[in-house]
């Protein structure tokens, strides 16, 4: 999820080949909910990963600016954690 346009969003999806949608908060209403807003919206959002289970339930969240092998490394960890449920 970004504040980037629905264009770019499949323009990326395309280029990476993802399987899987990709959500446009261009009004940065997601972000603002998860608490990762900046400015209402004017700033790109803070990066974070939020883990969230099959019925919705937060269970794990990543912020870092600089590190993204932080949020690969987390995300991964509490996705296998879930799994163990």
């Amino acid at each position: 999820m970004s504040l980037d346009t629905p264009e770019k969003h499949a323009e990326f999806a395309q280029a990476y080949d993802l399987p899987y949608p990709l959500v446009s908060d261009r009004n940065a209403a997601i972000a603002a909910a998860y608490g990762v807003s900046r400015l209402g919206g004017w700033l790109p959002t803070k990066r974070a990963t939020f883990v969230i289970d099959k019925d919705g339930v937060v269970r794990h969240v990543i912020q870092s600016e600089l590190n993204i092998d932080r949020h690969i490394d987390e995300a991964l960890e509490a996705l296998r954690r879930l799994q163990e449920r």
